[in-house]
């Protein structure tokens, strides 16, 4: 077997390890932050938290995804829909404690980033509407590319009219 040429970037390095040198101290993973060891400097002060801006325990209401394909197949089969220019909701009732949603985002609508902007956009409307819901239904949200140059008020009032008119949302279903 042939030896390649050593050009000038190579370099012949010894394999044994570099001895270590007096004087250096590297923090352990739990010291990290602590700030400076000596005894004579004053300890490090850290700003105070910013106090009203959150409400300390509170939490804002999460969503119940459906999240199995046999459950959209049911929904599709046998829900009833409810239908506007911007999007179609189907419902269906269940003997389950939660309302469930599934959100349906073809790729008529446009890429994976219009997409899943517009799934944030009603993950946001569905959590604005979340303490109105009944409990016992499934829910299949299907986007139609009117969605997405609508704005956030026609989006979460289409989604509070199509859910009071499916019985999902508390209060008068209008035609």
């Amino acid at each position: 077997m042939e030896r390649i040429a050593h050009t000038l970037d190579e370099a012949d390095l010894p394999a044994k390890e570099a001895p270590p040198r007096q004087g250096t101290r590297l923090s352990g993973p739990d010291e990290v932050g602590r700030g400076s060891t000596d005894p004579g400097r004053p300890p490090r002060t850290w700003p105070e938290a910013a106090d009203g801006l959150i409400e300390r325990g509170t939490k804002p209401p999460g969503l119940v995804m459906l999240s199995h394909p046999r459950d959209f197949a049911t929904l599709q089969q046998t829900g009833t829909a409810r239908s506007h220019p911007l999007l179609v909701v189907r419902v269906l009732r269940t003997d389950l404690e939660v309302t469930r949603f599934g959100l349906a985002t073809s790729r008529k609508l446009g890429g994976a980033v219009v997409r899943n902007r517009l799934r944030r956009r009603l993950r946001e409307a569905l959590r604005a509407l979340a303490p109105s819901f009944q409990p016992g239904w499934d829910v299949l949200i299907i986007a139609r590319p009117a969605l997405v140059t609508a704005t956030h008020e026609e989006l979460t009032g289409t989604v509070a009219r199509l859910l009071r008119r499916g019985g999902v949302l508390e209060g008068p279903q209008t035609a």
